[in-house]
């Protein structure tokens, strides 16, 4: 028989031993002494703070056969153990991930009318709400708002934006916030010490750390760490299995961005990267601390961060020594290399350029300055951009400059006006027209073959494509998730890189991802979901990193332009299109 988690062996089971949340267990301790439960609630916010737990002790404390009201739930009556064991059949909990269908609500809205078999009330736990697809969520809308009154319906979700507005309106709304890291450590020391686990000093704040607020994560960790380790868990076995690098690391890039010391800063780069470590979790590891500094230089208020005495020391001195403004770009600028660092082939190259960036670029000034002019940089072709409601009519022929129109140097004199006539101004004088073009560039345009219009129109429409894809593609992977995990997890490692007619290519980083996501059901679903979102049938095919072939010639000249902010700007406020790339005319 298989080992019971620490998170579910450990799962609160009355309202006291909860970790947290003190705001949604008052409300609902005082609603349930006063007899004023509602019909339906909903409970937000990240994964692992305690929603689906909270649901239960609901549940609990409505069906519990206590006498007072006020000690419910009890966690010791039979109705409490029942739903603690999951055998309670009047509290039905659904898993709104893998039951997202209209006929799944409508069950629901079918068994509701019956009253509870054995307890008082009737509890829905809908886990995952904002899974359940548009007709689901209008086929509840009614029950939701009018129930039985022996039914109770608890919603839970991580992404309540996805959750429609009706639906928000018919519930009571509860927001978990994330548990702080003293709660978690303390509470991780308190499993660790009644499950014959030793944790050394600093081991409880690393777990709670890497666990980022959320306690099933924390209790995960610390049940991996008691199979790998034999003996006391150290902050040492913390680091190792997690990938963390260790505080030193962190203060001594920190203290060489402070200092300016760019040597320094490289060196404690490829300290950590010689270590093995996750260079992900460094970044953040970072972006932590210089948030924690950027909080006290701002504030000054120790109460805002989840730090010893020790550490608390140390970054207000650095608080003391830093500047705002570098402090704010320092963080955005670490906070932004998570994705780069996932998808590099580099290694760590992105984490070596953030760091020069931060002590070469100038810091952002306190006032805005008068912009100065900027030198024109030489461009290798200039794009033509032709209105997509009109047919492209090729260019004319340079016409005849000023200068050839203008009398020849011998030839006779004007004669002045009669002096009877009034004097007439001058007229301004008129700045030379730049020359001609060359002879010999002239020639090479004449000889330059047309761009055909519908190769470039069919190029520009495939790149605009190509980048509605790459801006809307973490949305792209959670529609794929309901499907298919696995194929949203090989999705992780691709990435849009071209499109080719109605064949869509992705760019992925091995082998073993090509052959997995070309397997016929794998590519169904993508090319189903790619049809839904985009209306239209695509086939999807992958190349691998560092085998594709680069695009036509003209393709290539539309991509780069299409990157120009000022080409960018012209095709939206026209609504046109590239359709060729003509060099640039010499001085």
């Amino acid at each position: 028989m298989a080992v019971q988690s620490l998170y579910r062996k450990w799962r609160s089971q009355t309202f006291a031993e909860l970790v947290g949340q003190e705001h949604v267990v008052q409300t609902l301790r005082n609603a349930i002494a006063e007899d004023r439960v509602g019909h339906a609630y909903l409970f937000t916010g990240p994964r692992g703070v305690g929603k689906t737990t909270m649901a239960r002790l609901l549940a609990k404390a409505v069906n519990c056969l206590h006498p007072d009201p006020a000690a419910r739930p009890c966690g010791t009556c039979e109705m409490c153990t029942a739903i603690a064991e999951g055998r309670a059949v009047d509290v039905i909990e659904m898993d709104a991930a893998s039951h997202t269908s209209v006929e799944d609500a409508r069950e629901i809205i079918e068994r509701v009318q019956f009253r509870p078999s054995v307890a008082r009330m009737k509890v829905y736990i809908i886990d995952e709400t904002h899974m359940l697809s548009t007709a689901a969520f209008n086929a509840l809308l009614k029950t939701l708002e009018e129930p039985p009154d022996h039914a109770l319906f608890i919603l839970a979700t991580t992404e309540v934006h996805k959750v429609p507005a009706t639906i928000l309106s018919r519930c009571q709304r509860f927001t978990f916030v994330r548990h702080s890291v003293t709660s978690m450590a303390a509470h991780v020391r308190r499993i660790a010490a009644a499950e014959g686990i030793a944790l050394a000093d600093g081991a409880p704040e690393a777990i709670a750390r890497a666990a980022t607020g959320s306690m099933r994560d924390a209790l995960g960790i610390l049940e991996q760490l008691a199979s790998f380790v034999e003996g006391p868990i150290t902050l040492h076995h913390v680091q190792r299995l997690l990938g963390m690098t260790a505080a030193a690391e962190v203060d001594a890039l920190i203290a060489a961005l402070l200092a300016a010391d760019l040597t320094a800063a490289l060196r404690a780069v490829n300290a950590v990267a010689n270590q093995g470590a996750d260079l992900r979790q460094f970044a953040r590891d970072l972006v932590e601390r210089l948030r924690a500094v950027m909080l006290l230089k701002a504030t000054g208020d120790r109460t805002l961060l989840d730090l010893g005495d020790d550490e608390a020391a140390q970054l207000a001195q650095w608080a003391q020594q830093a500047e705002m403004t570098a402090l704010v770009q320092w963080v955005k600028l670490f906070s932004n290399l998570d994705y780069q660092l996932r998808t590099t082939p580099y290694g760590h190259l992105p984490l070596e350029v953030a760091v020069v960036e931060a002590l070469l670029a100038p810091a952002p000034a306190a006032q805005p300055a008068a912009p100065r002019p900027q030198p024109a940089r030489p461009q290798p072709a200039t794009p033509v951009v032709a209105p997509r409601s009109q047919p492209v009519v090729p260019a004319e022929p340079p016409r005849p400059s000023v200068a050839s129109q203008r009398a020849p140097a011998d030839s006779p004199p004007v004669a002045p006006s009669p002096p009877s006539e009034p004097a007439m101004p001058a007229p301004a004088p008129v700045a030379d027209p730049p020359p001609p073009p060359p002879a010999a560039w002239v020639a090479a345009q004449q000889a330059r073959p047309p761009a055909d219009p519908a190769v470039a129109r069919a190029a520009d429409a495939e790149l605009s494509l190509l980048e509605q894809l790459e801006a809307t593609w973490e949305d792209f992977k959670r529609d794929v998730r309901p499907r298919s995990p696995t194929v949203q997890a090989l999705l992780n490692s691709a990435r849009p890189y071209d499109v080719e007619g109605n064949t869509i290519v992705l760019l992925v980083s091995s082998s073993f991802h090509k052959e997995r996501l070309e397997e016929p059901k794998n590519r169904a679903i993508i090319e189903e979901v790619l049809r839904r979102r985009l209306g239209k049938v695509y086939a999807v095919r992958c190349t691998i990193e560092g085998k594709s072939v680069e695009p036509t010639d003209l393709r290539g000249k539309i991509r780069e332009a299409r990157k120009d902010e000022l080409v960018r700007a012209a095709l939206n406020i026209f609504d046109a299109q590239i359709v060729d790339i003509e060099p640039l005319e010499p001085e």
